[in-house]
């Protein structure tokens, strides 16, 4: 149990860890479910290959999504740099800041889009090579 005067652990979804049965037939640390399959039940190599696999993936979407961004924002401060002075044109700090402001964020969200919708394909697809394994 745990100190006098602090409240008593409900369990409110689930059976009780210590009442909880694995398909082997020891209690304590198993699923609740019947014949539900350890985590540690299937090839731990493969599962490395796989884990591994998924984040040399991840890696390779997340350095494509930042030179995406790069290629894309990166020169926008060259741009600037190189026009002449904004003050001297009626409206040019205003489309400079338009630019800043407002242009850059569809890319930015076209961008992560596009990244989370590849990052959930990759995790799924992991996840269905390990499952059929």
């Amino acid at each position: 149990m745990g100190a006098p005067g602090t409240p008593r652990r409900e369990v409110v979804t689930g059976t009780p860890r210590a009442a909880r049965v694995d398909h082997a037939g020891h209690g304590g640390h198993g699923h609740a479910r019947p014949g539900a399959v350890r985590a540690g039940a299937k090839d731990p190599a493969v599962e490395s290959l796989a884990l591994r696999a998924l984040i040399r993936r991840q890696l390779r979407l997340g350095l494509l999504a930042f030179g995406l961004l790069v290629v894309l924002l990166g020169p926008l401060p060259l741009v600037f740099a190189a026009l002449p002075y904004t003050g001297t044109w009626p409206g040019g700090a205003l489309i400079v800041w338009a630019v800043l402001g407002v242009a850059v964020y569809p890319a930015l969200v076209v961008i992560g889009r596009w990244y989370v919708v590849r990052a959930e394909r990759n995790e799924r697809d992991t996840a269905d090579l390990a499952e059929r394994v």
